[in-house]
């Protein structure tokens, strides 16, 4: 199963260490293909800037929106798991919830 995270989670304020443990989990605990999606442009970009921070280790491609179907995390109304930002204190919520696609 794929888990689709929309790219603008990355950027602040969220926080990058939440971005990567949902990643990790998701991959390990859960086995599902980590997905970032983004518009084709900015593809370069979001890959630069989590090699920055580390947080590119359990990604397995960035894609554009809407070319691939699974559990989403966005802060748009089509999200499986809506969010605002991805930050400490929505990590079990967001963990708990894809727990439920196992």
């Amino acid at each position: 199963m794929n888990l689709i995270i929309d790219a603008d989670l990355t950027e602040p304020p969220s926080e990058i260490s939440v971005f990567r443990d949902i990643t990790l989990y998701s991959t390990m605990f859960l086995k599902m293909q980590v997905l970032l999606a983004c518009e084709q442009d900015m593809k370069d970009l979001y890959w630069y800037w989590l090699k920055k921070f580390g947080a590119y280790d359990y990604i397995q491609q960035i894609i554009r929106d809407g070319e691939e179907v699974g559990v989403i995390i966005s802060s748009e109304n089509y999200a499986t798991i809506k969010i605002k930002h991805l930050r400490v204190e929505n990590l079990n919520f967001i963990i708990s919830r894809l727990n439920t696609f196992q």
